[in-house]
C-alpha cells in the first residue's frame, strides 16, 4: 500500500499539466498594475500638456488685444476660456501680469497684475524672484511684456490611498502685438485705467 501512494506521489511531481495556469496567475496582475501605471503616467503628461497649450492660448488672446482695455470681465472670460481649454473638475489659477523695465532705476516693475482662482496679484517683490531665476527676457525701455501664469490641478483616476493630487504650473511671456502695452482698466473706461507710461 505504502507503495503505491509513494509511486502516485512520484507521478504527480513530475507532472506538469496545469503549470501554464500557475504562471499566468502570478504575472496576469503584474501586467494589469503595469498597463493601469502607463495609464496615469499618460494622463497626467496629458493634462500638463494641455495647461501649457491653455497658457499660451490665453497668452496669445491678449498678445492680440491691441489698444482695447483688458477689463475685469475681459479677464473673467479668459479664465473661463482657460477653465474650457484645460477641462478640469477643478478651478483653474490664473495671472496675468503686465511687466516694463525702469532704465532710470534699471529694474523691471509690475504695471498691473489681476489673478483669479487661487492666484494672488504678483508684486514687485513677487517679481525679483522671477528676474533672480532668470526667468524674464531682456526688454528695452518703452516696452511691456504680458506674463501669463497658470495653474491646473490634476488627479489621477486611480490612486492607491491617500490624496495624490498634483498641480502643473506654466508660466508664459509674451509682448503685445499691436501695441506697445497692454491696459488695465476694471471699468473699462479712462477714469480708471492703468498703464505702463
Amino acid at each position: 500500500m505504502l507503495g503505491r501512494i509513494a509511486s502516485r506521489l512520484r507521478g504527480h511531481r513530475r507532472n506538469d499539466e496545469g503549470s501554464v495556469v500557475i504562471e499566468a496567475v502570478f504575472v496576469l496582475p503584474l501586467l494589469f498594475f503595469a498597463v493601469l501605471g502607463t495609464w496615469v503616467f499618460f494622463q497626467a503628461f496629458r493634462a500638463q500638456s494641455i495647461n501649457v497649450k491653455a497658457a499660451y492660448t490665453v497668452s496669445d488672446t491678449l498678445s492680440r488685444r491691441g489698444g482695447e482695455y483688458v477689463t475685469s470681465e475681459y479677464m473673467d472670460s479668459i479664465w473661463n476660456l482657460h477653465r474650457f481649454v484645460t477641462e478640469s473638475n477643478h478651478d483653474t489659477d490664473l495671472r496675468v501680469s503686465l511687466i516694463a523695465w525702469d532704465p532710470d532705476d534699471e529694474e523691471y516693475f509690475v504695471c498691473w497684475s489681476e489673478a483669479r482662482g487661487g492666484q494672488s496679484a504678483l508684486t514687485n517683490g513677487g517679481l525679483d524672484s522671477y528676474v533672480a531665476a532668470d526667468r524674464i527676457p531682456g526688454l528695452p525701455a518703452g516696452e511691456a511684456l504680458i506674463m501669463v501664469e497658470t495653474r491646473v490641478a490634476h488627479e489621477p483616476i486611480f490612486s492607491a490611498g491617500g490624496d495624490l493630487a498634483m498641480w502643473f504650473e506654466d508660466m508664459i511671456v509674451t509682448s503685445p502685438r499691436f501695441s506697445a502695452q497692454l491696459k488695465w482698466s476694471s471699468n473699462g473706461s479712462d477714469d480708471g485705467a492703468v498703464s505702463c507710461f
